[in-house]
């Protein structure tokens, strides 16, 4: 697995860059064949006022398909947290669909050598 962090328009200090790489690597927990793994930090000046609105955007390549979370906070570790808690939900989600679409085939199966027997 790859993991890739990168900044723009931040400073990410070594501190930031592990936190981060801290988070994401707890992410494999949740899906074990994730084959890349991409954290993109970056602020943007907020609208009406002096402070920074922070983003952080998790894409994660698994075998056929590619899920991508971005989320947007005031502290750049709060978006790393609410952004790898949305990431955790998806692989969940989305390796239990798997795990159901090869429970029904495996039923399929089952039932058409049931019906060829006959």
């Amino acid at each position: 697995m790859d993991i890739s962090i990168t900044g723009l328009h931040i400073q990410t200090d070594p501190k930031l860059k592990d936190y981060a790489d801290k988070k994401a690597k707890k992410l494999v927990r949740y899906h074990a064949r994730i084959t890349d793994l991409k954290v993109r930090l970056f602020a943007e000046k907020a609208h009406r006022s002096e402070d920074h609105d922070y983003y952080c955007e998790i894409t994660v390549h698994v075998p056929g398909k590619i899920l991508e979370i971005v989320d947007k906070e005031r502290d750049v570790t709060k978006a790393i947290d609410r952004a790898t808690d949305r990431m955790k939900k998806a692989l969940i989600r989305h390796r239990e669909k798997e795990i159901s679409k090869k429970h029904k085939e495996g039923l399929a199966a089952k039932l058409f050598r049931g019906l060829t027997r006959s």
